[in-house]
């Protein structure tokens, strides 16, 4: 990384703690300990995805602000949880997602090298199993509402884009390939049974029709991995594709 990218990555992170935790996320349908945990959820693949992406020179003020959001997001989301634990047993686990934070925050501040990628990775899967348990045992027994499936496509995004970047930067294992493809197949099999959704708003009706028409293209671009080429094109497309999904969270009335 030269000197100017790396003191982009470090004002960067400073200015998220400098900002502090006063709010925890919120939606329309209300702040919760689940939608804090969803939210770590896919902070947990934004976080590297964007930290490659200045690495690497490719949308890098644009990263620079997402990474900066996403940081803030992550304070706000595991401190709203750690003042009103959602049960007892959840306790030690924030505690411990907010030590990983810490490292997570001091690596990202440290000089780029391989090493570092590796625990950027590793930091952001901790904070993702972390955040899976934290939400398992808060789920309602029936899941797998219109709901749920928004977030989860919006983490599987998040996950599909950092392993393209990730690969593009060397980290070419075949199980990050793998994962990259299992995440693609199960965000179209979530996107058809979305489009069989009534959405009541045209605005929700028209970021639909967005995700419906820009998903046969990035899918093609998504398992082009291996060859890395369109990482600005991938960039950008998973942006507007999240920003869909977030109009269409907004905009549910059930």
């Amino acid at each position: 990384m030269n000197q100017t990218l790396r003191r982009t990555l470090t004002k960067t992170v400073v200015l998220a703690l400098s900002l502090g935790a006063t709010q925890a996320i919120a939606t329309e349908h209300g702040t919760s300990a689940l939608e804090n945990a969803d939210a770590i959820k896919i902070i947990s693949q934004s976080i590297p995805k964007d930290y490659f992406y200045i690495e690497q020179n490719i949308q890098a003020s644009s990263a620079k602000k997402l990474l900066r959001q996403d940081l803030l997001n992550m304070n706000n989301a595991l401190n709203a949880m750690k003042k009103n634990p959602p049960n007892e047993a959840s306790k030690n686990l924030v505690e411990f997602m907010l030590l990983s934070v810490d490292e997570l925050k001091s690596t990202l501040n440290d000089p780029y090298n391989a090493e570092n990628g590796g625990l950027v990775l590793d930091y952001a899967e901790t904070l993702l199993e972390g955040s899976e348990s934290i939400a398992k045992h808060l789920r309602k027994k029936v899941s797998g509402t219109v709901y749920d499936n928004l977030e989860e496509m919006k983490f599987l995004l998040s996950r599909i884009a950092k392993y393209y970047i990730a690969f593009r930067a060397g980290y070419t294992d075949d199980i990050n390939v793998h994962q990259s493809r299992m995440a693609v197949d199960k965000f179209e099999s979530l996107l058809n049974k979305v489009k069989k959704t009534k959405f009541t708003s045209p605005k929700a009706q028209a970021a639909l029709n967005t995700l419906v028409k820009y998903w046969p293209a990035s899918k093609s671009f998504y398992l082009g991995i291996k060859q890395s080429e369109l990482p600005t094109i991938v960039f950008i497309s998973t942006k507007h594709m999240k920003k869909a999904l977030g109009t269409l969270t907004d905009n549910l009335t059930e």
